[in-house]
């Protein structure tokens, strides 16, 4: 919510977000019981007239991240793959990554 609301500050209202699935986006449907059930960050977007739009496929997913420039658990991979085990070698990585 206070992310949003810096954006907001300093972009303006956006029309949409594009995101991923998370629980802060849509609940857990497994555990509420009613399809009318809604997160407070849906129900805080819907009242700002902003649409949120979920991706569903792995190819979206993907293209979230690369978007927003996350990675999300690639650097852990990296770090593996590079055989980085303590904090000062992961520290030197990362200014490469």
């Amino acid at each position: 919510m206070e992310l949003m609301k810096s954006h907001i500050k300093t972009y303006g209202r956006p029309q949409a977000l594009y995101s991923d699935q998370h629980s802060v986006f849509i609940p857990n449907y497994k555990i509420a019981k009613d399809d009318n059930v809604h997160t407070q960050f849906y129900r805080a977007m819907n009242t700002l007239d902003i649409q949120l739009i979920l991706a569903k496929t792995p190819q979206a997913k993907g293209r979230v991240e690369r978007a927003n420039r996350t990675l999300q658990d690639r650097l852990v991979k990296e770090m593996r793959l590079n055989n980085i085990n303590n904090i000062e070698q992961a520290n030197e990585f990362l200014e490469t990554f």
